[in-house]
């Protein structure tokens, strides 16, 4: 292109340089890609980055347990958010306990509000769990809060719960950000966001979710550390030492001397509880060595259970994919199964020894074989009237199914006490096909380790999966479920057969 002016030609973008341009243009882009979805994929499934995958995971999961919550709400100190003692679809909790002792764990996302593919992976329905496992059918634990809670609204809400659920006893679950007291401002991510069009985002979210979001986590870290102070707020780890000191710190002296009045004038016992979220001690010391003497001096019992976790697993790394073992998934840091299991038999020793009169007398009973969490929400699981058997309504539609880490949307199902099965049946006229996954509970600790052991596709209206010999004895804590139904019928029937002392299995069973 070119055109003259002043008896000179002059050329615009050349042929040769708009070639040029176009190819470096494609260069870029198909490097884009490249890194987006081959390197940075990989880096994902090592678990070395929390891509968009996860995130969205997340989000689904997160919604799920919003529409299944049937929690017993109370005024919320702050106004966001729901707030409450503890309830959803499967899991009921009233006002008049169903077991002669009842346990109140106060808390605030560590009790509800997190990502958990199970609810039951939360500490407090660990420490339900634990006690089962040793015998304690007598006692109901409950759990109070939502995120962000910090110990003075804890407080708050405490006062309100505990004269309608009468506890025996009164747990305090403590993190690190719990001595907020208002007193300091932390950044917020909105301050951070890239001042881009949505459209654009969308399209960059689209193509290169992965190094979308990388660059949007390192452009926030920057400006975090550029705009920091009084004024705009701190980042969290900032953030978080300068609510262990000055002003804040001297009010939150004052709240704990609080709870201990509360404990004394409500006649009921309590227990302070840490919780770490990995056995990394430097990540917790440098809060737990000011906040626990508060507490001794409030004349609140004390279970820190930092030194025998970091004793326990002393090589835990605090960065790369091993670091990851401790939460919940890539994305989400609060504490995953092995964790939460950790804690409660902590706690559930401590409770032995200090406090039997609230567990009641210990009962060699069977379990019961019950489903009490599930997604998606709608999933509809009802127990039939035979023992170990339920129905359910396969959704028409895959927009709350969980995929991740199989990348495959599934259904899944929960037991409420993780038991070891022989089969697992399934039937429906509707049915066409099916595929199940299973994961298991750790031997010696106990934890549901998250590894899923495809038991495979079988095609009909009535399917058979049996529990490979390898993991036969092993404690089935969730299953996941893939199926082709018809349209027209999309009831389908669960059957789950208990392992017996000394099952048989006829030959050429799948």
């Amino acid at each position: 292109m070119s055109f003259r002016w002043r008896r000179k030609t002059w050329r615009v973008a050349p042929w040769v340089s708009l070639r040029a341009a176009g190819i470096s243009l494609l260069i870029v882009v198909a490097t884009a890609l490249v890194f987006d979805h081959w390197i940075l994929a990989r880096l994902e499934k090592r678990g070395l980055i929390a891509s968009d995958d996860w995130k969205r995971h997340n989000q689904i999961v997160i919604a799920n347990h919003e529409k299944k919550d049937r929690q017993i709400a109370y005024e919320r100190p702050k106004p966001e958010g729901p707030c409450g003692v503890r309830s959803w679809l499967g899991h009921p909790v009233e006002k008049q306990g169903r077991t002669q002792h009842r346990l109140l764990v106060m808390g605030d996302s560590f009790v509800w509000g997190s990502p958990y593919l199970t609810l039951n992976h939360l500490w407090w329905r660990q420490l339900a769990i634990e006690l089962k496992r040793r015998g304690y059918h007598d006692v109901e634990v409950i759990a109070a809060g939502c995120s962000g809670m910090s110990t003075r609204d804890e407080l708050e809400l405490a006062r309100r719960v505990v004269p309608d659920f009468h506890p025996d006893l009164i747990l305090w679950g403590f993190v690190t950000n719990d001595p907020d007291e208002r007193l300091v401002k932390q950044i917020h991510t909105s301050q951070l966001a890239p001042p881009i069009p949505g459209r654009i985002q969308k399209v960059l979210e689209r193509f290169i979710p992965r190094l979308w979001e990388l660059f949007k986590s390192r452009r926030a870290d920057k400006l975090a550390k550029s705009y920091v102070g009084p004024e705009y707020g701190y980042s969290y780890d900032d953030w978080l030492n300068r609510i262990h000191e000055g002003e804040n710190f001297e009010r939150y002296q004052q709240t704990v001397a609080d709870v201990g009045r509360f404990m004394n004038e409500s006649q009921t016992p309590a227990l302070f509880v840490t919780l770490p979220e990995a056995p990394i001690r430097s990540r917790f010391a440098f809060s737990y060595d000011k906040v626990i003497p508060l507490w001794e001096a409030a004349r609140v019992p004390v279970l820190d259970s930092l030194d025998t976790f970091v004793q326990r697993f002393p090589d835990a790394e605090s960065t790369g994919p091993n670091s990851l073992v401790w939460g919940i998934n890539p994305a989400d840091g609060h504490p995953g199964p092995r964790t939460t299991a950790f804690l409660a038999r902590q706690t559930a020793d401590r409770l032995e020894r200090d406090f039997p009169q609230v567990l009641g007398p210990r009962s060699l009973e069977p379990p019961r074989l019950t489903i009490n969490d599930w997604l998606p929400y709608d999933l509809d699981v009802s127990p039939l009237v035979e023992a170990g058997q339920w129905e359910l309504d396969y959704p028409r539609t895959e927009k709350f199914l969980p995929t991740m880490p199989l990348g495959i949307p599934t259904t899944l199902m929960a037991l409420e006490l993780p038991q070891s099965l022989d089969a697992i049946r399934l039937s429906s006229p509707g049915l066409r096909s099916a595929q199940i996954w299973i994961s298991t509970c750790d031997p010696d600790e106990g934890y549901d380790t998250g590894k899923w052991h495809d038991l495979g596709t079988a095609k009909g209206t009535e399917l058979n999966w049996m529990i490979p010999d390898a993991l036969a004895r092993r404690d089935v804590a969730v299953i996941l479920l893939k199926a082709d139904v018809s349209s027209d019928d999309r009831r389908l029937r669960l059957m789950l057969v208990p392992a017996q002392p000394s099952s048989s299995r006829s030959e050429g069973e799948k």
